[in-house]
C-alpha cells in the first residue's frame, strides 16, 4: 500500500513540473505575438455591468442576504436586458419565495417564451402552479399535471417531477400516471422502498394481485420487517388462496406487533381458510401432514376476538366522527368474521349473538342482517330467515348471497318457485359458475318438476363444488327422477363416504 502511494505522489510530481513547462514554453513562444487590449464598446460595457449586478443579485438571494435589494436589481435587470430568459427566471424565483405567486408566474411564464425548453424554469413553473392549485383547493390542477409532464418530456430521469406527480395522480386517483412515475422512479433509485410499496398499494387498488404481490415483495427484500408490506403480502395471498405463504407473512407481523389489527384479523381468515382446506382434503394440509382442525379452529376464534378488541378500542379513542366511522368497519368487518366461523363449524348460537349484537349498534347493517337471516335458515326457522332475507334486499338488492338463499328458502319449502328462479338467475348474473347457486337453481327446477334441467343444472354444480354433500344429494333425487337410479346410487354414495352418519343419505340408500 506504501508503495502505491509513493508511485501516485510521484506521478502527480512529475505531472505538475511538466505542466508548468507547457505554460512556460507557451508563454515564451507567444508573448511577442500578444495583440494590444481592445478597448471596451458601449455593448460590451453594458454587458458587463448586467452581469455584474446579475452576479450580486444572485448572490444576495442565494445567501438570503438582502432579498428586497436582490428585488431591486432584478426589476432594473429586465428593463436592461428584457430578451434574457435566465433573468425572468431568477426574479420568477425570488418572487416565489416571497409568496407573490402570481407575479412569479408571470415571470416564469416569460422566461419559457424566451427558452421554451429550460428544464429549471419549467419545473419553477409546475411547482408555483402546485402552490396555486393547492391555495384554490385544487382548481387548474389539469394545468398541474400538463406542467409536471412537460417536464418530465424534458427530463425524463427529474426525479422532484416523477415524485410530485406520482403523489398528485395517486390522491386523485390518476393511478395509470401515478404507476408511469413510479415506475421511473423504481429505475432511478431501485433501493428506495417507498417507491415499491405506493406501487404495490396501487396494484392493490386496482385488482391486479400478482404485480401487487411483486412490488411489496422487492419492499420487503430492501426492508424486512415493513410491517405494512408484509400485511399487504398477507392479505394477497390470502386472496389468491396462497394460505400458507399468507400465513407467514402475518405471523412475521405479529411477531413485530402482537396488536396488529391487520394481522390478526388477517390471520383468523387464514386459519379457518386452511382448516377449510384441510376438512375438504380429509384433515391433512397440502405437505399431507395431519391437522387438528379443531386447533385451527380454535386459534381463529382467537384472532378474531383480538381484531375485534383492537378495533374497539381504536373507536373508543378516536374522536373525529369520520374517524370513528371508518374504524367501525374494521370491528363489523372482524365480527362478521368470527360469526362466520361459529356458522361454518355449526356453532349456530354464538353467530346469532354475534349477528344480534351488530344489530342493536346498527339496525341497517347489511352484512348482520344477512347473516342472522342466513342462521335463521340454517336452524330451520323460515318465517325470520324470510324476514331478515327480505330486510337485507331492501336495503341492497344486488346482494348475491341474500338473493340466492331467498330463492332456496322458497325451493325448500316449495312456494313461490317462479320468484325463486328468478332470484337465483339474478345472483348468478354476477357470478355464473357459482356452485351453490347453481345447488338453488338446480333444485328450484326439481322443485318445478324440470328434472332435465335439474340434473344439468346440478351436474354444472357438481363440477364446480365437487365435493358438496348437498349438492351430491339433491344430484342423486334428479337421476331419481329421470329414471337413472344407478347414476343416483353413485352420487350418493360419494356423498356417504364423505359424511357416513348423514341419516338423509342413508334414507336414499334405503330406497
Amino acid at each position: 500500500m506504501r508503495n502505491q502511494l509513493w508511485i501516485f505522489i510521484s506521478l502527480l510530481s512529475f505531472l505538475c513540473i511538466l505542466s508548468m513547462g507547457v505554460r512556460t514554453n507557451a508563454q515564451d513562444n507567444t508573448e511577442s505575438e500578444i495583440p494590444e487590449h481592445v478597448p471596451l464598446t458601449e455593448e460590451s460595457e453594458n454587458a458587463k455591468q448586467v452581469y455584474t449586478q446579475l452576479m450580486y443579485a444572485v448572490y444576495l438571494q442565494a445567501f438570503n442576504k438582502d432579498i428586497n435589494k436582490s428585488r431591486q436589481l432584478y426589476d432594473e435587470l429586465v428593463k436592461q436586458a428584457p430578451a434574457s430568459a435566465f433573468i425572468w427566471y431568477k426574479r420568477g424565483q425570488l418572487k416565489n419565495i416571497m409568496q407573490d405567486i402570481r407575479g412569479a408566474e408571470d415571470d416564469t411564464r416569460k422566461a419559457l417564451e424566451l427558452n421554451p425548453s429550460h428544464i429549471p424554469t419549467t419545473w419553477q413553473l409546475a411547482q408555483i402552479l402546485v402552490k396555486r392549485a393547492t391555495y384554490t383547493r385544487g382548481k387548474n390542477i389539469n394545468a398541474v399535471f400538463d406542467t409536471l409532464k412537460r417536464v418530465i418530456e424534458l427530463d425524463p430521469d427529474h426525479l422532484d417531477a416523477h415524485h410530485v406527480l406520482s403523489d398528485l395522480a395517486y390522491q386523485l386517483g390518476e393511478f395509470s400516471t401515478a404507476e408511469t412515475s413510479l415506475k421511473a422512479l423504481t429505475r432511478i433509485l431501485p433501493f428506495e422502498y417507498t417507491f415499491h410499496e405506493r406501487l404495490g398499494d396501487i396494484y392493490f387498488k386496482l385488482d391486479r394481485p400478482q404485480e401487487a404481490i411483486d412490488a411489496y415483495q422487492r419492499v420487503v427484500k430492501i426492508k424486512p420487517n415493513d410491517r405494512n408490506a408484509l400485511s399487504s403480502l398477507g392479505e394477497l395471498y390470502l386472496k389468491v388462496g396462497r394460505l400458507t405463504e399468507a400465513q407467514e407473512s402475518f405471523e412475521k407481523v405479529l411477531t413485530m406487533m402482537a396488536q396488529s389489527y391487520r394481522a390478526n384479523y388477517g390471520m383468523g381468515l387464514v386459519l379457518e381458510g386452511l382448516a377449510q382446506s384441510a376438512s375438504q382434503s380429509g384433515n391433512h394440509n397440502p405437505s399431507d401432514e395431519p391437522v387438528d382442525i379443531s386447533e385451527l379452529i380454535q386459534s381463529a376464534e382467537t384472532h378474531l376476538i383480538r381484531a375485534i378488541s383492537i378495533a374497539k378500542e381504536r373507536v373508543n379513542n378516536t374522536r373525529r366522527r369520520s374517524g370513528r366511522a371508518n374504524l367501525q368497519k374494521d370491528v363489523d368487518n372482524a365480527q362478521f368474521a368470527l360469526a362466520n366461523v361459529y356458522k361454518q363449524y355449526k356453532k349456530y348460537e354464538k353467530a346469532e349473538e354475534i349477528f344480534a349484537k351488530m344489530l342493536e349498534d346498527d339496525p341497517e347493517n347489511v352484512d348482520a342482517l344477512y347473516g342472522i337471516g342466513s342462521i335463521y335458515h340454517v336452524l330451520g326457522d323460515f318465517k325470520n330467515a324470510e324476514t331478515y332475507l327480505l330486510k337485507t334486499l331492501a336495503l341492497q338488492p344486488t346482494h348475491e348471497n341474500a338473493l340466492n338463499g331467498l330463492g332456496y328458502l322458497y325451493a325448500q319449502q316449495g312456494r313461490n318457485l317462479d320468484e325463486a328462479e328468478a332470484l337465483i338467475k339474478r345472483a348468478l348474473e354476477k357470478f355464473p359458475e357459482n356452485g351453490a347457486f347453481l345447488d338453488s337453481l338446480g333444485w328450484v327446477f326439481f322443485k318445478q318438476g324440470k328434472f332435465a334441467e335439474a340434473v344439468i343444472t346440478l351436474e354444472n354444480a357438481n363440477q364446480q363444488l365437487p365435493n358438496s354433500v348437498e349438492i351430491l344429494m339433491h344430484l342423486g333425487d334428479a337421476y331419481d327422477k329421470t329414471g337413472e337410479p344407478e347414476k343416483a346410487l353413485r352420487v350418493w354414495q360419494q356423498a356417504q363416504t364423505l359424511e357416513p352418519d348423514n341419516s338423509d343419505i342413508q334414507k336414499r340408500l334405503k330406497r
